[in-house]
């Protein structure tokens, strides 16, 4: 295509001179403005004979939490991440996380929360704890 001939989309929609630049600038922001939808929603799943598809699941998504610790739990939190790599094979090290130690931890107790009620060892700790104050 020569120089004369190239289609400059930038130019067009940033002097709004076309109704296919109006079409497009449509078209980008309804793009833009899907951040609300998952890539699950936009995209189709690939076939489970793709060796290159990651596979995720519900537990692999994340979100970013800040909480405070005190600081002897935090230190614990420490010596329980490199006892358990003293435990566990070679290959699982890197796997070994402080926050995936608090996840399963969290995991646990809330479980025991669910199923317990006031009678959990959850409730139990945080009276035991108020009464001390």
């Amino acid at each position: 295509m020569s120089a004369k001939n190239k289609h400059d989309i930038m130019d067009e929609l940033l002097k709004g001179s076309s109704e296919e630049a109006a079409q497009e600038d449509s078209a980008l922001a309804k793009l833009i403005h899907r951040t609300g939808e998952t890539l699950s929603d936009t995209h189709p799943v690939a076939s489970s004979s793709d060796p290159e598809q990651k596979k995720t699941s519900v537990s692999d998504s994340k979100k970013k939490s800040t909480h405070y610790l005190s600081e002897e739990i935090f230190d614990d939190l420490d010596d329980a991440r490199d006892k358990i790599n003293e435990i566990v094979h070679q290959r699982l090290k890197s796997r070994i996380s402080k926050s995936r130690i608090v996840n399963q931890a969290l995991r646990m107790i809330l479980k025991d929360f669910e199923e317990k009620g006031e009678k959990s060892h959850l409730i139990k700790e945080i009276l035991k704890e108020s009464q001390k104050k």
